[in-house]
Protein backbone atom coordinates (compact mmCIF):
# COMPACT_ATOMS: atom_id res chain seq x y z
CA UNK A 1 0.00 0.00 0.00
CA UNK A 2 3.11 2.29 0.62
CA UNK A 3 3.92 2.13 -2.85
CA UNK A 4 0.46 3.62 -3.91
CA UNK A 5 -0.06 6.46 -1.88
CA UNK A 6 3.65 7.20 -3.07
CA UNK A 7 2.23 6.69 -6.81
CA UNK A 8 -0.59 8.71 -5.83
CA UNK A 9 0.90 11.48 -4.20
CA UNK A 10 3.32 12.01 -7.68
CA UNK A 11 0.22 11.74 -9.93
CA UNK A 12 -1.77 14.44 -7.53
CA UNK A 13 -0.14 15.56 -4.10
CA UNK A 14 -2.87 17.20 -2.05
CA UNK A 15 -1.91 19.77 0.63
CA UNK A 16 -2.28 18.49 3.05
CA UNK A 17 -3.81 14.61 2.43
CA UNK A 18 -5.98 12.83 4.32
CA UNK A 19 -6.83 9.71 2.36
CA UNK A 20 -6.02 8.15 -0.36
CA UNK A 21 -8.91 8.34 -3.30
CA UNK A 22 -7.74 7.07 -6.56
CA UNK A 23 -11.20 7.39 -7.75
CA UNK A 24 -11.03 11.22 -7.18
CA UNK A 25 -7.63 11.19 -8.87
CA UNK A 26 -8.67 9.20 -12.00
CA UNK A 27 -11.68 11.79 -12.11
CA UNK A 28 -9.58 14.60 -12.57
CA UNK A 29 -7.02 12.89 -14.95
CA UNK A 30 -10.23 12.38 -17.01
CA UNK A 31 -10.96 15.90 -16.89
CA UNK A 32 -7.60 16.71 -17.49
CA UNK A 33 -8.03 15.23 -21.08
CA UNK A 34 -11.35 16.07 -21.73
CA UNK A 35 -9.87 19.71 -22.23
CA UNK A 36 -8.11 17.97 -25.29
CA UNK A 37 -11.19 16.54 -27.46
CA UNK A 38 -12.25 19.79 -28.82
CA UNK A 39 -10.54 19.11 -32.39
CA UNK A 40 -11.48 15.57 -32.08
CA UNK A 41 -14.75 15.73 -30.70
CA UNK A 42 -17.01 14.67 -33.82
CA UNK A 43 -14.24 11.61 -34.29
CA UNK A 44 -14.69 10.52 -30.92
CA UNK A 45 -18.35 10.47 -31.06
CA UNK A 46 -18.06 7.91 -34.20
CA UNK A 47 -15.78 5.44 -32.75
CA UNK A 48 -17.69 5.65 -30.01
CA UNK A 49 -20.62 4.03 -32.21
CA UNK A 50 -17.92 1.22 -33.15
CA UNK A 51 -17.08 2.60 -36.38
CA UNK A 52 -13.43 2.70 -38.00
CA UNK A 53 -12.96 6.58 -38.26
CA UNK A 54 -12.26 8.19 -41.01
CA UNK A 55 -10.09 11.63 -40.70
CA UNK A 56 -9.90 14.21 -43.58
CA UNK A 57 -7.10 16.76 -43.84
CA UNK A 58 -6.42 19.62 -46.12
CA UNK A 59 -3.03 19.28 -47.30
CA UNK A 60 -3.02 22.99 -48.88
CA UNK A 61 -3.52 26.24 -47.31
CA UNK A 62 -2.96 28.57 -50.48
CA UNK A 63 -6.46 28.57 -51.37
CA UNK A 64 -6.20 26.33 -54.23
CA UNK A 65 -8.18 23.01 -54.63
CA UNK A 66 -7.49 20.74 -51.43
CA UNK A 67 -6.36 17.21 -51.74
CA UNK A 68 -8.53 15.33 -48.96
CA UNK A 69 -6.93 12.60 -48.08
CA UNK A 70 -9.09 9.99 -46.02
CA UNK A 71 -7.23 8.24 -42.86
CA UNK A 72 -8.91 5.38 -41.35
CA UNK A 73 -8.00 4.72 -37.78
CA UNK A 74 -8.73 0.83 -36.37
CA UNK A 75 -9.34 0.57 -32.60
CA UNK A 76 -7.66 -2.34 -31.64
CA UNK A 77 -10.19 -2.80 -28.48
CA UNK A 78 -7.20 -2.78 -25.92
CA UNK A 79 -8.74 -1.71 -22.49
CA UNK A 80 -7.10 -0.20 -19.34
CA UNK A 81 -7.64 0.30 -15.82
CA UNK A 82 -8.39 -2.08 -12.89
CA UNK A 83 -9.52 -5.84 -13.39
CA UNK A 84 -11.25 -7.99 -10.59
CA UNK A 85 -8.92 -10.63 -8.66
CA UNK A 86 -7.18 -11.04 -5.71
CA UNK A 87 -6.62 -8.26 -2.71
CA UNK A 88 -3.21 -8.63 -3.68
CA UNK A 89 -3.40 -8.57 -7.52
CA UNK A 90 -6.25 -5.24 -7.23
CA UNK A 91 -3.70 -3.33 -5.12
CA UNK A 92 -0.91 -4.27 -7.84
CA UNK A 93 -3.76 -3.34 -10.69
CA UNK A 94 -4.29 -0.13 -8.90
CA UNK A 95 -0.84 1.00 -8.47
CA UNK A 96 -0.05 -0.17 -12.30
CA UNK A 97 -3.34 2.53 -13.37
CA UNK A 98 -2.12 4.86 -11.40
CA UNK A 99 0.94 5.17 -12.79
CA UNK A 100 -0.25 4.87 -16.22
CA UNK A 101 -2.20 7.08 -15.41
CA UNK A 102 0.20 9.47 -14.02
CA UNK A 103 2.60 8.59 -16.82
CA UNK A 104 -0.15 9.62 -19.27
CA UNK A 105 -0.54 13.11 -17.88
CA UNK A 106 2.83 14.02 -17.58
CA UNK A 107 3.27 13.24 -21.57
CA UNK A 108 0.40 14.75 -22.60
CA UNK A 109 1.73 18.75 -22.34
CA UNK A 110 4.92 17.98 -24.16
CA UNK A 111 3.76 15.70 -26.56
CA UNK A 112 1.04 18.66 -27.83
CA UNK A 113 3.29 21.12 -27.33
CA UNK A 114 5.86 19.33 -29.91
CA UNK A 115 3.04 18.73 -32.50
CA UNK A 116 1.23 21.96 -32.53
CA UNK A 117 -2.12 21.51 -34.09
CA UNK A 118 -1.96 17.94 -34.79
CA UNK A 119 -5.06 15.10 -34.01
CA UNK A 120 -3.51 12.84 -31.53
CA UNK A 121 -5.30 10.19 -31.16
CA UNK A 122 -4.86 6.74 -28.50
CA UNK A 123 -3.82 4.16 -31.33
CA UNK A 124 -5.59 1.29 -29.30
CA UNK A 125 -9.27 3.06 -29.32
CA UNK A 126 -9.01 5.96 -31.69
CA UNK A 127 -9.93 8.30 -29.62
CA UNK A 128 -8.00 11.23 -28.27
CA UNK A 129 -7.36 10.39 -24.59
CA UNK A 130 -3.78 9.56 -24.57
CA UNK A 131 -3.65 5.96 -22.23
CA UNK A 132 -0.50 4.39 -21.03
CA UNK A 133 -0.86 0.23 -21.22
CA UNK A 134 1.13 -2.17 -20.37
CA UNK A 135 2.24 -4.64 -16.89
CA UNK A 136 4.75 -5.21 -14.65
CA UNK A 137 7.36 -2.27 -14.91
CA UNK A 138 6.84 -1.69 -18.60
CA UNK A 139 4.11 0.79 -19.99
CA UNK A 140 3.24 1.57 -23.82
CA UNK A 141 1.11 3.95 -25.15
CA UNK A 142 1.15 4.16 -29.33
CA UNK A 143 -0.05 7.52 -30.73
CA UNK A 144 -1.54 7.97 -34.04
CA UNK A 145 -0.72 11.75 -35.57
CA UNK A 146 -2.61 13.75 -37.94
CA UNK A 147 -1.73 16.78 -39.61
CA UNK A 148 -1.56 18.71 -43.04
CA UNK A 149 1.59 16.44 -43.68
CA UNK A 150 -1.08 13.34 -43.60
CA UNK A 151 -0.51 10.81 -40.76
CA UNK A 152 2.10 9.13 -39.24
CA UNK A 153 2.72 6.93 -35.90
CA UNK A 154 4.83 8.21 -32.74
CA UNK A 155 5.37 5.01 -30.20
CA UNK A 156 6.20 5.52 -26.27
CA UNK A 157 7.58 3.15 -23.26
CA UNK A 158 9.05 3.81 -19.93
CA UNK A 159 10.37 0.36 -18.64
CA UNK A 160 12.97 -0.14 -15.86
CA UNK A 161 15.40 -1.95 -18.28
CA UNK A 162 19.44 -1.51 -17.46
CA UNK A 163 21.21 0.30 -20.89
CA UNK A 164 22.78 -2.45 -23.08
CA UNK A 165 26.97 -2.65 -23.17
CA UNK A 166 26.56 -1.04 -26.72
CA UNK A 167 23.71 -0.83 -29.88
CA UNK A 168 24.35 -1.47 -33.62
CA UNK A 169 22.64 1.00 -35.76
CA UNK A 170 19.14 -1.28 -37.06
CA UNK A 171 20.07 -3.95 -39.46
CA UNK A 172 18.37 -4.55 -42.31
CA UNK A 173 17.72 -1.01 -43.65
CA UNK A 174 18.69 0.66 -46.36
CA UNK A 175 20.44 3.72 -44.48
CA UNK A 176 20.65 4.25 -41.04
CA UNK A 177 22.38 6.94 -38.84
CA UNK A 178 22.56 6.46 -35.07
CA UNK A 179 24.13 8.30 -32.10
CA UNK A 180 25.37 6.77 -28.56
CA UNK A 181 25.89 9.02 -25.86
CA UNK A 182 27.26 9.19 -22.24
CA UNK A 183 26.29 12.49 -19.84
CA UNK A 184 28.76 13.21 -16.87
CA UNK A 185 25.68 12.03 -14.84
CA UNK A 186 25.74 8.75 -16.29
CA UNK A 187 23.01 8.75 -18.45
CA UNK A 188 22.96 7.12 -21.76
CA UNK A 189 21.60 8.60 -25.12
CA UNK A 190 20.99 6.91 -28.24
CA UNK A 191 19.14 8.49 -31.65
CA UNK A 192 18.99 7.06 -34.88
CA UNK A 193 17.35 7.40 -38.48
CA UNK A 194 16.59 4.28 -40.59
CA UNK A 195 15.23 4.22 -44.04
CA UNK A 196 13.63 0.90 -44.69
CA UNK A 197 13.03 1.09 -47.99
CA UNK A 198 9.45 2.28 -50.35
CA UNK A 199 9.94 5.73 -48.63
CA UNK A 200 9.39 4.47 -45.13
CA UNK A 201 11.52 6.36 -42.59
CA UNK A 202 11.58 5.62 -38.33
CA UNK A 203 12.77 7.84 -36.45
CA UNK A 204 14.06 6.70 -33.00
CA UNK A 205 15.41 8.16 -29.51
CA UNK A 206 16.46 6.30 -26.31
CA UNK A 207 17.73 7.50 -22.61
CA UNK A 208 18.66 5.01 -20.07
CA UNK A 209 18.60 6.96 -16.79
CA UNK A 210 21.23 6.21 -13.63
CA UNK A 211 18.04 4.96 -11.67
CA UNK A 212 17.27 1.75 -13.97
CA UNK A 213 14.31 3.84 -15.89
CA UNK A 214 14.52 3.43 -20.10
CA UNK A 215 12.68 5.92 -21.68
CA UNK A 216 11.55 5.20 -25.44
CA UNK A 217 10.25 7.02 -28.28
CA UNK A 218 10.16 6.26 -32.15
CA UNK A 219 8.15 7.94 -34.97
CA UNK A 220 7.28 6.64 -38.39
CA UNK A 221 5.56 8.09 -41.45
CA UNK A 222 3.57 4.91 -41.34
CA UNK A 223 -0.04 5.33 -39.39
CA UNK A 224 -0.72 1.52 -38.46
CA UNK A 225 2.72 0.67 -36.90
CA UNK A 226 5.05 0.77 -39.14
CA UNK A 227 3.74 -1.55 -41.46
CA UNK A 228 2.40 -0.87 -45.30
CA UNK A 229 2.96 1.80 -47.39
CA UNK A 230 3.91 5.46 -46.01
CA UNK A 231 1.03 7.65 -45.33
CA UNK A 232 3.47 10.87 -45.16
CA UNK A 233 6.63 12.02 -46.55
CA UNK A 234 8.45 11.92 -42.95
CA UNK A 235 7.70 11.18 -39.64
CA UNK A 236 5.81 14.07 -37.27
CA UNK A 237 9.18 14.09 -35.04
CA UNK A 238 12.45 13.82 -35.95
CA UNK A 239 14.98 11.97 -33.84
CA UNK A 240 16.19 15.15 -31.87
CA UNK A 241 12.59 16.41 -31.23
CA UNK A 242 11.78 12.58 -30.05
CA UNK A 243 15.03 12.58 -27.95
CA UNK A 244 13.51 15.82 -25.90
CA UNK A 245 11.09 14.46 -25.10
CA UNK A 246 12.28 11.43 -23.57
CA UNK A 247 14.11 14.15 -21.19
CA UNK A 248 10.86 14.56 -19.40
CA UNK A 249 12.06 14.89 -15.99
CA UNK A 250 8.87 13.36 -14.67
CA UNK A 251 8.59 10.72 -17.57
CA UNK A 252 9.59 8.56 -15.16
CA UNK A 253 8.74 5.56 -12.78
Amino acid sequence: MDQLTDELRRLDPPPPPSRVDLDAIVRRAHRHRARTRLLVAVAAAAVVAGAALPLVVDRHRDGGAAAQPTVTCVPTGETSGPRPGTEREAAAERLHFATATRLSMVLDGPLRQALPGAILLDAATCRPELTFRGAGERFDLGIVVVDAAGSGRVDVRVAREAAPAGRDCNAGTETTTCEWATLPDGTVTFRSRADHGGGVVWYDADVYRPDGVHVHLSADNVAFGGTGDPTRVIPPLDDAALLRLTRVESLTL
